[in-house]
């Protein structure tokens, strides 16, 4: 069977199209599109026109890719900008009206599961816990578990757009922006789980697939020298001060890094870097499966 799944989060949108095969999926096509649907949430609460508008401009786009590729199920979720602008369902509703597609609004929770589900199945070998962390736009789920149980986790409202939206304001960002941002992550910080024996840490998210591609100098998004790719927490911590010492336009030429990431990437690369602080961690693997990819696992079982 062939299938596709739609990941609409606050700052991205992903399309995964794949084959069923028995309990495997085989990836065929992925796409990931920047479209800010949660711009502006942070302050006024609300999707705003123009956002929705982006947003039905790229469903339209990844659905017509899907029939063209012969798609028999679409399954499509919308996480933290769904979950809190008050106008959310005039979104879905348009979405379900104009092109005949069904959005669910998933929990914190479920959004957990099905971060840790796509782990789980890519990296069943790990006997150690493993530590799940994916940083959205606007919130970051961190998961702990071992196999495919779950043992701990949390959704916390730390997300590049939320905290670039309240906190990073000029531009480049001065020293007292970036301090008050720290603090508010180190509040938030106090609450992820902290494990007990050794465990692996995984990051999940275009933060982090950014992360590593910049890490790598690569000039295009390369699927291979990015899934399974592990920074240092050495590197991570000079790509922070390199986002801090540059303008907007400046970010946008350091070599990989997507045009449209260069607002946000401070902030993301921050919540990681922080996280892998608190956490004690040396290292972190990046991974491009994630919430598209729980989906169709949990759906297709």
């Amino acid at each position: 069977m062939r299938v596709a799944s739609i990941d609409i989060g606050t700052n991205t949108i992903l399309l995964l199209i794949a084959d069923l095969d028995g309990r495997k999926l085989k990836s065929l096509f992925e796409k990931e599109s920047i479209v800010r649907l949660g711009e502006g949430v942070q302050k006024n609460g609300v999707l705003s026109q123009e956002a929705m508008e982006r947003g039905i401009q790229t469903l339209t786009e990844y659905l017509g890719k899907s029939h063209i590729m012969g798609v028999e199920k679409i399954f499509a979720v919308g996480t933290s900008a769904l979950r809190e602008a008050r106008n959310s369902m005039d979104f879905i509703e348009r979405v379900k009206e104009e092109l005949n597609l069904s959005i669910e609004i998933i929990s914190g929770e479920e959004e957990a599961q099905l971060s840790f589900l796509a782990i789980a199945k890519d990296l069943r070998e790990v006997k150690k816990p493993i530590l799940v962390v994916d940083i959205g736009g606007g919130s970051t789920e961190f998961v702990l578990g071992r196999g495919d149980q779950i043992i701990q986790w949390v959704s916390l409202p730390l997300g590049s757009v939320r905290f670039t939206e309240q906190f990073l304001h000029s531009d480049p960002v001065q020293k007292k922006e970036w301090k008050r941002m720290e603090d508010e992550i180190h509040r938030w910080l106090s609450k992820i789980p902290l494990p007990q024996e050794p465990f692996s840490m995984v990051a999940v998210g275009g933060t982090a697939t950014t992360l590593a591609s910049v890490e790598q100098s690569l000039e295009e998004f390369f699927f291979e020298k990015i899934h399974h790719f592990v920074i240092k927490k050495e590197g991570l911590k000079n790509q922070v001060f390199l986002y801090r010492s540059k303008t907007i336009d400046e970010r946008k030429k350091v070599i990989g890094l997507l045009p449209g990431r260069a607002e946000v990437i401070l902030a993301g690369a921050t919540i990681l870097y922080l996280a892998m602080e608190k956490l004690g961690c040396h290292s972190v693997m990046t991974s491009c499966h994630g919430v598209r990819y729980g989906l169709l696992y949990k759906r297709l079982n």
